[in-house]
């Protein structure tokens, strides 16, 4: 679950909606209200583009994220497998871990998770910063995301256009 608290929802939902081979995300990832129903039901071809090109940024940075996530958790003396079955039973106090936390390993866990929580400020503003350089305020960026999820003609555009170059 290291990944989920690195990238917003966005990059979760639009790697499986491209069908990019992405790993299963695995970080802790903060609640987020759920998506209305988009009021503009309309996307412009030129939004279209914006749209895919701001798909790739975002995903270029969720891997970049992914990867400073796993180094923050072993920097700590983690594995992945270890801060995912802390972070369950931490948040789920039926769901025990495999063996007893000690406390210098929860220690490093907090330190981890420290770490966690501020590369995912850092990647919350480079994920704006990316749609906004493609032209996109990002809650349009998320209105076409929600009109792409239940238009299958536009996703296949999205697609198409992500997968070329």
């Amino acid at each position: 679950m290291i990944q989920r608290l690195l990238l917003g929802g966005c990059a979760i939902l639009v790697a499986s909606m491209v069908s990019l081979p992405v790993r299963a995300q695995q970080a802790p990832q903060p609640t987020r209200p759920a998506p209305t129903t988009p009021q503009n039901q309309t996307v412009t071809p030129a939004e279209t583009r914006q749209f895919a090109n701001a798909v790739k940024q975002v995903l270029a940075l969720s891997r970049q994220s992914e990867a400073q996530a796993v180094a923050a958790i072993r920097s700590e003396g983690l594995t992945e497998q270890r801060f995912d079955e802390i972070f369950r039973s931490e948040r789920n106090p039926q769901q025990k871990p495999t063996k007893p936390v000690e406390a210098s390993e929860k220690q490093r866990y907090d330190r981890a998770l420290a770490k966690l929580v501020q590369l995912s400020k850092e990647n919350d503003a480079k994920f704006e910063s990316a749609v906004k350089k493609e032209g996109l305020e990002v809650p349009r960026f998320n209105q076409i995301f929600q009109i792409v999820r239940s238009n299958p003609q536009l996703r296949q555009q999205v697609q198409q256009l992500i997968q070329q170059n």
